[in-house]
């Protein structure tokens, strides 16, 4: 805390050096201020420091109305706590802990969840004689989480293949499947990849925006391989060596759970080029080795 008024106080002077004529600041306020009241406004501009670095992530939280929701609820919050009464912010807190996460379910699951319900059942669990089977209750959460995690995947699915579709049409490529779809530049010589053949390929993927991915170009890899998607299981198995092609996805077909990792959108469309440099079939050479993994 020390660091932290020290380096807001070198902050508070370089600001109040170029518009301390504009305003007077809460402390100059205050006559001659007391060593708490000196501590508290140093602390409190600290804090402002905070908000701007979250803010620097956040840019919509710069905007003269998001300021002014946030300090709103940071008054609300500070009168709302009881000094008297632990028991009391105990609960403050939790509630604001659960309306929070109640909104990241909502965005997660694309539901409305019962603010009420959730106050009804937890005061029914602390008003009964008898405390909850933990085991049990967990076990009905887990479910439901995943029912609505499924349901959440239907729908990801559904509006996946809607927009790939859309820019498939758009690009004139050829479906393959509801995921991929295709466009053939050369195809290649030799027998087509199999699963477990050693290939080197190059990629390059690149979003509708025509932002580059910038990921590792050149693979090298055991096609049908544990941590290959079923995607690219497809794409290598219908190419040869020496073969190219460019392709048309999904950021979740091609990337799972990764995407949002990445910072992609699980339907968002990725445009891929794949070229094939080298096969190596090891039921021929007898070298499964070839090609470190």
């Amino acid at each position: 805390m020390r660091k932290a008024i020290v380096s807001a106080c070198a902050a508070v002077m370089l600001f109040l050096s170029g518009c301390g004529q504009e305003r007077l600041s809460p402390l100059g306020n205050l006559g001659q201020p007391s060593l708490s009241d000196s501590l508290v406004y140093y602390y409190g501009l600290a804090q402002g420091e905070e908000y701007f670095a979250e803010a620097r992530e956040d840019t919509s939280m710069l905007s003269r109305r998001e300021r002014e929701r946030y300090l709103k609820g940071l008054k609300d919050g500070l009168r709302a706590v009881e000094e008297v009464n632990d028991t009391y912010n105990k609960g403050l807190e939790k509630g604001i802990r659960l309306a929070l996460a109640l909104y990241e379910y909502e965005a997660r699951f694309g539901e409305t969840f019962n603010r009420e319900l959730l106050y009804q059942s937890i005061a029914y669990a602390l008003e009964g004689d008898s405390i909850p089977d933990g085991m049990e209750v967990t076990a009905h959460l887990r479910q439901v989480f995943d029912k609505l995690d499924f349901k959440k995947r239907e729908e990801i699915v559904k509006n996946m293949h809607l927009s790939l579709s859309a820019e498939a049409v758009r690009l004139k490529m050829k479906k393959l499947a509801d995921d991929l779809y295709v466009t053939d530049a050369n195809p290649g010589s030799g027998p087509l990849i199999r699963r477990g053949d050693y290939i080197f390929a190059t990629l390059n993927y690149i979003l509708e925006s025509g932002r580059n991915l910038e990921m590792p170009s050149a693979q090298q890899l055991m096609v049908g391989g544990p941590t290959m998607s079923e995607v690219m299981d497809r794409v290598y198995t219908r190419m040869r060596k020496g073969g190219s092609a460019q392709y048309a996805t999904t950021a979740f077909a091609l990337f799972g759970d990764r995407a949002y990792q990445l910072q992609l959108k699980p339907e968002e469309v990725v445009l891929m080029s794949v070229e094939i440099n080298n096969v190596i079939n090891p039921d021929t050479t007898g070298k499964r080795e070839v090609i470190a993994m």
